[in-house]
């Protein structure tokens, strides 16, 4: 996992590097409306949303749980539930999925693998026309910031799934995806308004990059 890690970080920052290169050349609308999706968040989740934010966030967790048992690992789920702090009873979670087969990884630490509402939104980008991208630049923005919210609320040690996965290899995994989901999503929005990258477009940018780079490290060792 140590390599994946440092795979993703660098990643991430030669993504950086593209973004800076699309804000110097004057190509930054998708950021700018991304920016702002993002800052209407916190400002929304400090006023319309303050008292549903807690709930919000743990139904958005247990979501991830559910998405990952179901479409990816094809499991039976047999209970689903959220609470709000207030319903929580001692020795009780705020959200529990339960399903058929042994726990893995993936699926403990699917609210950090899969930002799946802003995903979604990335998806349905490519199909609208381009006057009307800024407006679903706003909306990625606003669903990253609820995502990032919920990474930094769930992300400390008090975290079953974190304990359970162990904490080392927790963090690792965790932080690997975390880099690697905001290079496409960056990377998603890249284009511009006037020629807008697709989301598989940009899977084939980040993993041709990581594969140039790789191929680099291996002949600087070798030699």
């Amino acid at each position: 996992m140590i390599p994946a890690f440092i795979l993703a970080a660098f990643e991430f920052f030669r993504c950086g590097q593209y973004v800076w290169y699309s804000v110097i050349s004057g190509s930054c609308q998708s950021y700018i409306f991304l920016i702002i999706g993002m800052a209407a968040f916190v400002l929304a989740s400090k006023t319309f949303f303050k008292k549903n934010l807690e709930f919000v966030q743990t139904l958005t967790h247990e979501r991830a749980h559910l998405l990952v048992a179901t479409l990816l690992l094809r499991r039976k789920v047999v209970e689903f539930n959220a609470k709000s702090i207030e319903r929580l009873k001692e020795g009780e979670n705020l959200g529990e999925v339960w399903s058929v087969g042994t726990p893995n990884i993936v699926l403990s630490l699917a609210p950090y693998m899969l930002p799946y509402v802003t995903f979604l939104f990335l998806l349905i980008r490519q199909m609208i026309k381009n006057e009307y991208l800024f407006v679903f630049d706003f909306i990625i923005g606003f669903s990253l910031m609820h995502h990032i919210l919920c990474w930094k609320r769930d992300i400390g040690l008090h975290q079953t799934d974190i304990q359970t996965s162990g904490i080392l290899r927790s963090y690792l995994y965790i932080w690997t995806f975390i880099f690697f989901n905001l290079a496409i999503i960056l990377y998603s929005l890249g284009g511009g308004s006037d020629a807008p990258v697709n989301i598989l477009q940009a899977n084939v940018k980040w993993f041709s990059r990581a594969w140039i780079d790789i191929g680099y490290m291996f002949s600087s060792i070798t030699r």
